[in-house]
């Protein structure tokens, strides 16, 4: 039999939530300490009640709950400060945030660098001014954080650093090598670009769509082919670098 587990006031957000027999609702939830895990909320689609005001989307929470195997039970939950006021296309990425922490993260596996860079990801689309910026980054660190992060200190083939006016092909599990006459356009990038995602200093549109196209690269590699929803909304809102 499993070990039966209890969380006291864990700091979390809810990414997604649906209908559970009669009045309930299923929650899958990230969590600082415990990373993602499924959540039954009993009688939270009763109607209108403070419980379940609060399980929605962007609300920074601390939960409560009692598990033993694969689905625990919401015991408590309250408000760990304001929620994001994200909206028009700020919801859109939100959205798209948690659709990637859903298709890249297990239950029961604890990763606080990917919470953190959740929380900040959510801080940053409620205030830059730049939503593109806030996504890159958000990819960028969660990438990094699932062990999956891209080499951008230098050349894999030479050991030398990246140079800003050289260009780059990036080659899946080698990393960056300078670009040779048969490369094609498409598989080159831009070192002043690479170092900009490096530095995290995406300040101009041609920097944030290479970004884009090397980031988009490197997560297919572990998304798979299916592709992200929330993604081909915002493909467009992107590209135009909003």
């Amino acid at each position: 039999m499993a070990e039966r587990e209890q969380a006291l006031l864990e700091r979390g957000f809810v990414l997604h939530q649906r209908p559970y027999r009669d009045s309930s609702q299923l929650l899958e939830c990230i969590t600082a300490a415990h990373g993602r895990l499924g959540l039954v909320a009993r009688g939270s689609r009763r109607a209108p009640t403070r419980q379940r005001a609060l399980l929605q989307p962007f609300v920074p929470l601390k939960l409560s709950w009692i598990r033993r195997g694969d689905l625990g039970r919401l015991t408590h939950v309250e408000a760990n400060g304001p929620s994001y006021s994200l909206e028009g296309h700020r919801l859109l990425a939100g959205f798209y945030c948690n659709e990637l922490l859903l298709r890249l993260t297990a239950r029961g596996d604890p990763n606080v660098e990917v919470f953190s860079c959740y929380s900040r990801c959510l801080a940053e689309l409620g205030e830059a001014s730049s939503i593109a910026r806030a996504l890159r980054v958000f990819e960028l660190e969660l990438l990094r954080a699932l062990g999956y992060g891209l080499e951008l200190d230098g050349d894999s083939s030479t050991g030398e650093p990246l140079h800003a006016d050289l260009s780059y092909v990036y080659e899946l599990e080698q990393g960056f090598r300078r670009a040779e006459l048969g490369d094609s356009d498409e598989d080159r990038y831009p070192g002043r670009h690479l170092l900009a995602l490096r530095d995290l200093k995406l300040e101009d549109d041609a920097s944030l769509r290479s970004a884009q196209r090397l980031l988009g690269r490197a997560l297919r590699v572990h998304l798979g082919e299916r592709p992200l929803k929330s993604r081909l909304v915002l493909q467009d809102i992107v590209s135009r670098g909003l």
